[in-house]
């Protein structure tokens, strides 16, 4: 019988965007302070018609240190809080991923429940407002899943594997546990892993209200979460990243590892942004590699 030594995985860097705070020292500081981040809800006008007029939105979000005006427009703000998120962890862990070491052997796995569903709401409005001609051609990159993990692969340079984790709720500790298994068995180096959600949206927010799955706490917001029988729509991005090597134990930020089950799984290849020129014979043997996984 064959054994398999897999390799040990630490935690080398975090970052977070969250309603009670834009990194994770605020969001840490908020969280001590018993500081809640429930409020009414700003994003769109509602009326009494609405029974949920609140949730955990984001408030004061400027990526701008991170990504340019320009792209900001073509990237859903889910992918921006991810990319907001993976620059505080990739600082964080000390290690510039961009100039160092292989670029194959680094990688991205960052889940979402819904992915880009304030571009998909927005592109459906301007289709029924102005038709087909004048929807954006951007509309398709902004929406997918993985446009999280897309981004954030070519904004470090992350050419191992990139994909996306959709299993709701669960979508970034599926992410987390998978980029684990992926270095354990010796796929790749570093991973950048979490989730990411922006889906504070009519749609979204009309839908769980009609399952009954929201509190109506609208008097109180605050107190809201702690109805242990309903929840409170939120938005947030917690990217960590995960290294096949361990750092000493004081200079590390240990987290407690969820169980999974050990299997083979298929990665996509990595992301290539829309306007780069066809990938080399190389790039593409690694991509036909990784999808015979």
């Amino acid at each position: 019988m064959r054994t398999v030594t897999h390799r040990r995985v630490v935690v080398t860097g975090i970052g977070c965007v969250s309603n009670i705070g834009n990194s994770v020292d605020a969001t840490w500081a908020s969280m001590k302070a018993g500081r809640s981040g429930v409020s009414p809800l700003r994003g769109f006008p509602q009326n009494e018609d609405w029974t949920v007029r609140f949730a955990g939105e984001i408030h004061d979000f400027n990526p701008s240190s991170v990504v340019d005006g320009r792209e900001q427009k073509r990237i859903d703000r889910v992918a921006l809080f991810a990319m907001v998120a993976a620059d505080e962890a990739v600082r964080d862990c000390g290690f510039d991923l961009k100039n160092s070491g292989d670029p194959y052997r680094h990688g991205t796995i960052i889940g979402s429940g819904i992915g880009g569903v304030i571009t998909m709401e927005d592109g459906h409005t301007k289709l029924l407002q102005t038709g087909p001609r004048r929807v954006s051609p951007f509309v398709v990159p902004r929406l997918m899943v993985n446009a999280a993990a897309g981004n954030v692969s070519i904004q470090f340079n992350l050419r191992g594997p990139s994909t996306s984790v959709a299993s709701a709720c669960a979508s970034s500790g599926h992410a987390m546990g998978i980029a684990m298994q992926i270095i354990q068995r010796g796929d790749s180096d570093v991973m950048v892993a979490g989730g990411a959600e922006a889906a504070i949206t009519p749609l979204t927010l009309s839908a769980f209200a009609s399952m009954k799955a929201l509190s109506t706490r609208n008097d109180d917001p605050a107190r809201a979460p702690r109805d242990r029988s309903t929840r409170t729509a939120t938005a947030s991005s917690w990217p960590k990243v995960r290294r096949s090597w361990c750092l000493r134990s004081s200079s590390m930020r240990a987290t407690a590892e969820p169980a999974f089950t050990r299997s083979s799984l298929a990665t996509a290849p990595p992301a290539t942004p829309t306007t780069s020129p066809p990938p080399t014979s190389r790039a593409r043997a690694r991509s036909r590699r990784w999808k015979l996984r």
